[in-house]
């Protein structure tokens, strides 16, 4: 069950600047039309001895992968930024409600307010994470090695089992919508670390309640990039508590897609009950993933 998320670090927007640029079909030694001496195209005349469909094979694959890329990156950019919670984070239980607000100014002074949604967070001590939205529920469960992905209106569920080397996790519900992204990289989505954007400290200061850093990144995408004709700025304020390693806000700003603010609220550190991070037992089983 382990979806492809619309939850993205902010870093990935530099990879819009990329142009696609298909491979040069039938270059180099013995990748043309080879079979003998003399059929070969440029340089590699009469040296294809049954070289060219090994080479022809491996442009064809090169040319998909860069195919996959770009259609990732166009999905990216149809999409606005959605905040998250992420881990492993284990001996800091938290919980909270989460607030998301979104307004978008148009170019003739129009503010769309898209409106508030309201969600909730869970995380115990052994690093079990649940996100309860007003549809659906997301849960992550390291020590059992599941996700489930919870339906409370129909009260049925869906699983996925994933190995024990998963170092990274996010998960978000909100509105319609239940999300998460897995994998063993070593990358933090409640930090907002970029390698490729201006990183700028904002120090420390409380923020609803809890001791947090700010930081500011501020990633540009060069004109022409997505067929923009002058640069774009995206900039991410965020305040993270290295304390509870949970993000307490956010607000990013996006000339596309305009303001999206995050806020964890409510916060409290006492361990949620254990019964949270399970669906109910009166609930059906509806899909399966991988595994078990």
């Amino acid at each position: 069950m382990i979806k492809s998320a619309a939850i993205f670090i902010v870093a990935s927007l530099t990879m819009y600047a990329q142009t696609f640029q298909p491979p040069s079909w039938g270059q180099g030694r013995g990748q043309g039309q080879g079979q003998g001496a003399g059929q070969g195209q440029g340089p590699g005349q009469g040296q294809g001895s049954g070289q060219g469909q090994g080479g022809v094979q491996q442009q064809i694959e090169q040319l998909q992968q860069q195919i996959q890329r770009l259609r990732a990156q166009q999905r990216q950019q149809s999409r606005p930024h959605v905040e998250a919670q992420s881990g492993m984070v284990v001996g800091h239980p938290v919980s909270g409600k989460e607030i998301r607000h979104a307004t978008q100014h148009l170019a003739d002074g129009t503010v769309i307010d898209r409106g508030t949604d309201v969600s909730y967070f869970y995380r115990d001590a052994k690093g079990r994470m649940r996100a309860e939205g007003p549809n659906g529920v997301e849960i992550f469960d390291p020590v059992a090695q599941v996700e489930y992905s919870v339906n409370p209106a129909n009260k049925t569920y869906s699983h996925s089992f994933f190995s024990g080397n998963v170092s990274f996790v996010a998960i978000a519900a909100y509105g319609n919508s239940t999300q998460s992204s897995i994998s063993s990289g070593n990358g933090n989505a409640s930090q907002g670390r970029s390698p490729d954007g201006i990183t700028e400290d904002l120090g420390r200061q409380t923020v609803n309640g809890v001791p947090a850093k700010g930081s500011r990144v501020t990633i540009t995408i060069p004109a022409g990039g997505i067929g923009n004709n002058q640069e774009i700025k995206v900039v991410n304020e965020r305040w993270y508590s290295e304390e509870l390693e949970v993000l307490v806000k956010s607000t990013n700003t996006d000339p596309r897609f305009g303001v999206n603010m995050y806020e964890l609220t409510d916060i409290k550190q006492s361990p949620p009950d254990v019964s949270l991070f399970a669906p109910p037992s009166d609930y059906t089983l509806t899909g399966k993933g991988n595994g078990r």
